[in-house]
């Protein structure tokens, strides 16, 4: 316990934010969830959508590049290749694993839940009346099986930008000297939906704070079950998960 306590000082003194990181994840995460409401409230979809997809060419070319970051294949790319070059245990790479895909799995459900059109399933003359048309009123809902199999009536939330969102938490607990680019990578996963008329940035924000929300506890549960005698999840820090990799990086 001594040993691993000790570990766990090293961790926190390279890095002292380690134990602030999961409560600012919250809150943020809780402030996009509370954006993504706004905009809903106070119809600036639609306004949003023309604003960003009228970004010059190159940008649209450069976050095309980062969708792969928020779907499973590229997930999957993102976690192994993590896992070989930084020589990760099994237990860091299922860190990375729950963080991305249990995010996106918890907005996969809300999408059959809160059934929306997604922008492009909207005709040219509906989209200014899109705050209206595009959410599935209850007594207009299809069927069940039709909600699952119809990608058109998925819109909400993204499910793209949790996992996007969720493996970049993970990633920024285990490499926290890179954490904001993993952020910037996730955040550009979100905007490349909104650009490719994929989801509304409504959508955008509620999963990308659903990404950071579910990846923070995922990375916190990690930390408590892996921890020693009557800690907590409150006691122990959000980094300790990466002693094992900073003890490789001390001793080569």
């Amino acid at each position: 316990m001594s040993k691993q306590r000790s570990m766990v000082a090293r961790v926190e003194a390279a890095d002292p934010a380690a134990s602030e990181l999961g409560i600012g994840n919250y809150r943020l995460g809780a402030a996009l969830l509370v954006m993504g409401a706004v905009v809903i409230a106070l119809q600036l979809d639609a306004w949003l959508i023309s604003v960003l997809q009228s970004l010059p060419r190159f940008v649209s070319d450069a976050v095309n590049r980062l969708e792969p970051f928020g779907h499973g294949f590229g997930g999957v790319v993102v976690i192994g290749t993590a896992a070989l070059v930084a020589r990760l245990s099994y237990r860091q790479t299922g860190l990375l694993a729950l963080s991305s895909f249990g995010s996106g799995m918890t907005a996969n459900v809300l999408k059959v839940l809160v059934v929306r059109r997604r922008p492009g399933a909207l005709l040219p003359g509906e989209f200014p009346e899109l705050p209206r048309l595009s959410f599935v009123s209850n007594g207009d809902l299809p069927e069940f099986t039709e909600r699952l199999s119809s990608s058109s009536l998925q819109s909400f939330p993204s499910a793209h930008t949790a996992a996007a969102f969720g493996l970049a938490v993970g990633l920024g607990a285990l490499f926290p000297r890179a954490r904001l680019w993993w952020l910037l990578l996730a955040a550009g996963c979100g905007l490349q939906r909104v650009m490719a008329s994929r989801h509304f940035t409504s959508d955008v924000f509620v999963g990308a704070g659903i990404g950071l929300i579910v990846g923070s506890l995922v990375v916190r549960k990690t930390a408590a079950w892996t921890g020693q005698g009557s800690q907590t999840a409150d006691d122990v820090p959000l980094l300790s998960v990466v002693s094992e990799v900073t003890e490789r990086q001390r001793v080569a």
